[in-house]
């Protein structure tokens, strides 16, 4: 049947409820009403299964009742039923996915409209799925005044939507349109399960938009959530002998040529580029392990932020403005640069993140970070063990890690370094406080073994 009535949640002054009309004809869905309003105890529906009011046909009126205007349940009742009866023989005679538009003139010949009326009624252009998603990345990338990292995550977000079906059409994300989206992702994008379910929660909050502007009708994505095998990633971090070599490495100049060992203990050769990026990509690296900083802060961090042995930042991500003690370390770091001018005041050297990631792994292989690191993800169902050596996982990010794994070690409280790192969430310090936890248990292991020589 492709109409169902139902009774709107709203009622009128009087009591009574909006008859609501849903029609579906070839996965096209229009929603409007039969312009009557019923008492909830007159609506068959809401009836008790054995009483005997109850009536075979779902979405009717008690014949008996009377609405406030004064129209009898038995007029009400003709005009649902022509509706039911003019829809299953448009059902059976259109081949082809009929526009919102067309069901709508269709509804308005079914309740009987002068042909004038209907004929003047225009048939609005569907505006299509992705011209909606630009409108939503416009809009709420605005609103949430979002970075230029969260804009490139929607357009990825864009093309892998447009490889998947470029035709593809609000009704089309019903339970099984999702799971199509799903599956295609993991077998034939490839994507590991956590990227995966990035990619369905963008999918998610879009249709939510759209939902919201009355846009979308198939309300499938509220109640639907396929599952996600996802693993934690091993939080990656530099140990304090790690750090301290890293702060004091001697960059070998451009063009050398240096022994270095891989992960399974063979020999191979690296020739040094760019020796001066390097060394600034190690001097922002070590300060960023030495505050706490992200990179982004990093980036906007001038040297009017900086009050004698304090900075005072205000953080891109969360807003928060956070006084930072500078230790000796960082200090130093700062002295290096002081007679240097950057752009805009900077107060370092900062380059552009994926260069300085890029680069960052250069450096950090150079000085011998080849420690065999192994996570496992999910990919298409299949858990996959992958094997890198450490340099390959080290980034921008590795410093603010570095400098929470150590505070923690150290002793500090969860509490004080919060503060430092602007975490509002004890939740989100959880993996750091187990990482510590087990650095002090190895360290004791270590104090015990020696007390026992």
């Amino acid at each position: 049947m492709p109409v169902k009535f139902y009774l709107s949640p709203q009622a009128n002054k009087a009591g009574e409820f909006p008859i609501r009309v849903s029609i579906m004809v070839n996965g096209t869905r229009y929603l409007t009403t039969a312009e009557y309003k019923v008492a909830g105890d007159a609506w068959v529906d809401n009836l008790p299964a054995d009483d005997k009011r109850r009536k075979k046909e779902k979405g009717e009126v008690l014949s008996l009742y009377t609405n406030s205007k004064g129209v009898s349940g038995k007029m009400i009742n003709n005009r649902l039923n022509k509706i039911r009866a003019h829809f299953s023989d448009y059902e059976l005679n259109t081949k082809v996915k009929p526009s919102e538009g067309e069901l709508k003139v269709e509804f308005q010949k079914a309740i009987g409209l002068p042909d004038e009326v209907v004929s003047a009624t225009p048939v609005v252009k569907k505006v299509g799925l992705f011209v909606r998603l630009q409108e939503f990345i416009a809009e709420e990338s605005k609103v949430n005044q979002w970075a230029y990292a969260t804009i490139q995550c929607w357009t990825t977000f864009t093309h892998h939507l447009t490889n998947f079906n470029s035709k593809a059409t609000f009704d089309f994300f019903n339970e099984t349109g999702i799971n199509k989206f799903v599956v295609y992702l993991r077998s034939k994008c490839g994507l590991e399960e956590k990227t995966v379910q990035k990619q369905f929660n963008n999918l998610r909050w879009f249709l939510y938009w759209a939902i919201r502007k009355g846009y979308c009708h198939e309300l499938t994505i509220k109640t639907y959530r396929p599952k996600f095998k996802v693993l934690e990633k091993p939080v990656i971090f530099l140990t304090k002998e790690e750090l301290l070599h890293l702060y004091n490495f001697q960059i070998p100049k451009n063009g050398t040529k240096v022994k270095l060992l891989d992960m399974n203990g063979k020999e191979y050769e690296k020739t040094v580029e760019d020796a001066g990026g390097l060394e600034k990509t190690r001097d922002c690296f070590c300060f960023c392990a030495f505050t706490s900083l992200r990179y982004s802060d990093l980036a906007n961090l001038k040297r009017t932020d900086i009050e004698g042995d304090t900075m005072y930042i205000t953080t891109v991500k969360t807003y928060d403005r956070l006084p930072i003690n500078l230790n000796s370390f960082a200090r130093a770091i700062l002295d290096k640069y002081k007679d240097q001018e950057y752009p805009g005041g900077r107060a370092l050297p900062v380059l552009a993140n994926q260069l300085m990631n890029k680069y960052l792994k250069n450096l950090c292989e150079l000085a011998g970070f080849n420690k065999p690191i192994t996570r496992t993800c999910y990919r298409a169902g299949n858990r996959v063990e992958e094997t890198f050596p450490k340099y390959e996982m080290i980034g921008t990010h590795t410093g603010r890690r570095t400098f929470i794994c150590f505070a923690l070690s150290s002793g500090i409280p969860p509490q004080v370094v919060m503060k430092w790192t602007g975490h509002s969430d004890y939740q989100a310090m959880k993996p750091y406080i187990a990482i510590a936890e087990k650095t002090k248990a190895d360290a004791m292991k270590l104090f015990d073994a020696e007390l026992k020589k």
